[in-house]
């Protein structure tokens, strides 16, 4: 039984084709070096993709088939990428397209020295070029909380309302406040510029503007300005009568 795993590894050896319209790759080079004992009775062994194609690819997928031994890790070379962590469904992508022979990833088991028999291998499914997507353009969108603003760059909040949105003489979330031109503002601008009009906010009712709370008491000083005033009538019509007194 022990001379299973060396059958199993010189199989390897042998060339798994995969045909596309008349043209050919072979992942022919998958090869595992020797179990490397690891001093507590387990070891590990280091398996590589390799393939061979006369036309460009950059999209490989396939199974691995394991017994006895547990996937550690991958490591892919160039400008490949592994997309399904260590899952036994292996999914790889690169940038580039790759043609000749080339090593896309080296796969790391792990398994125990008493197992007689051990195997670690791989099966394609998928080889092929998948031409590169378009990068996202996220204009005036909200993705995973992230703002983009006109141009389908990222930006605050706050510029992403002023850009997007067309608020004009509103009020959002009781922090930001767009004027009549739809500028962001502060408070006191936005009064100001917005006094004759009602607030046009987005999920609320329109309501009058009201005024800005700048730390006056505007009712505190209507009172004495008032008294002043009668005072002044008083006095006049005391002066009023004086003159047309007899």
């Amino acid at each position: 039984m022990k001379k299973m795993f060396m059958i199993f590894l010189t199989l390897l050896s042998v060339i798994v084709p995969i045909k596309v319209n008349a043209k050919s790759l072979s992942f022919g080079g998958y090869y595992c070096d020797p179990k490397q004992d690891l001093g507590d009775g387990t070891f590990y062994m280091t398996c590589h993709i390799v393939a061979t194609s006369d036309y460009e690819i950059n999209h490989v997928e396939g199974k691995l088939i394991l017994t006895n031994v547990t996937l550690e890790s991958i490591n892919t070379h160039d400008d490949w990428v592994s997309n399904n962590g260590l899952s036994s469904n292996v999914s790889f992508t690169a940038d580039s397209g790759h043609i000749g022979n080339f090593t896309i990833a080296d796969l790391v088991f792990t398994g125990d020295l008493s197992d007689e028999y051990c195997e670690a291998s791989f099966m394609p499914d998928i080889a092929d070029y998948e031409e590169p997507s378009e990068p996202d353009n996220f204009v005036c969108m909200i993705v995973d909380d992230v703002y983009y603003g006109e141009n389908g760059t990222v930006v605050s909040e706050e510029e992403y309302y002023e850009q997007c949105c067309n608020y004009t003489c509103t009020i959002i979330d009781d922090k930001y406040y767009f004027d009549s031109n739809g500028n962001s503002v502060t408070y006191e601008e936005f009064v100001e510029d917005c006094s004759n009009t009602v607030i046009d906010g987005p999920d609320e009712p329109d309501e009058p503007i009201e005024n800005p709370q700048t730390g006056v008491n505007y009712g505190y000083i209507l009172l004495p300005i008032g008294i002043i005033s009668i005072i002044a009538i008083i006095k006049i019509a005391k002066k009023n009568t004086k003159i047309y007194k007899i």
